[in-house]
């Protein structure tokens, strides 16, 4: 029921991080991936990394997911590479930590750009393809936490992931009639932290994170890519609409 083979696979902001460690895991699966991150240099560097490992399976293209052209290439590139598009992951994100009182009209403009629009954009461009060629498809995003619960210092990326959840809510109901599923993961906080960003390097946080996770600490990326696995399967036909948290019971206390 988990089988991926013979499909293929989008996932954005897969040069590092958890996006690799997704597209490892729908990889491992049989799935082939066409991965993007935003750096060149770096997305040459994850694509080397897995062909190694799944000879034949990977394509790359580096490129702003909140660019339409780019979405759309992302799109006709998987298709070019593989011969079909099952599933995309809009998982690109970007944060800035700081107090809400603090942040520029540039700096929420990006984070809502990358985060929001970067998701919607590539889903879009992968809807109108199977739509057109009469086909079903899947799109799970990458939400958060942060989307659920008041976290302070984060305020536009807590509206982006709030926007994500609401996104998926409404695309699923909508794009249902046309056999393709819409859903989200909300991850807790994990092992890797986004590049750039240092706040919880204190160990005084990391502390007060593993006291409010109920299972006592951060997860492994592995442990949050799986279940995008899951979501991309057959054994996940009947879910759509869903925000899944894969947070250690961080909100469910």
């Amino acid at each position: 029921m988990f089988e991926l083979t013979g499909l293929s696979a989008i996932v954005t902001g897969s040069s590092r991080g958890i996006g690799l460690a997704i597209a490892r895991a729908l990889l491992s699966q049989g799935a082939a991936v066409l991965i993007n991150g935003y750096a060149p240099e770096e997305t040459s560097e994850a694509f080397e990394l897995l062909l190694a490992e799944y000879p034949d399976r990977v394509a790359a293209l580096a490129g702003d997911v909140s660019d339409a052209d780019l979405s759309q290439a992302l799109v006709d590139g998987a298709v070019k590479a593989f011969g079909r598009l099952d599933h995309v992951v809009c998982n690109a994100g970007i944060d800035i930590i700081k107090p809400a009182v603090d942040y520029t009209p540039d700096e929420w403009d990006r984070i809502l750009a990358v985060n929001l629009r970067g998701a919607f954009l590539p889903a879009q461009a992968a809807a109108r393809h199977w739509i057109a060629q009469g086909q079903g498809g899947s799109v799970t995003m990458t939400s958060s936490i942060a989307g659920q619960v008041g976290i302070p210092t984060l305020t536009p990326y807590a509206a982006s992931k709030g926007g994500i959840n609401q996104l998926v809510r409404t695309l699923a109901a909508e794009w249902a009639a046309h056999g393709i599923r819409v859903n989200a993961i909300a991850p807790g906080y994990v092992a890797n932290i986004m590049d750039s960003v240092t706040a919880h390097d204190d160990p005084a946080s990391d502390q007060r994170i593993n006291t409010f996770t109920p299972l006592g600490r951060r997860a492994t990326v592995d442990e949050i890519a799986a279940p995008y696995a899951f979501l991309a399967s057959p054994a996940a036909a009947y879910v759509t609409g869903a925000i899944l948290p894969v947070d250690g019971g961080y909100t469910a206390s």
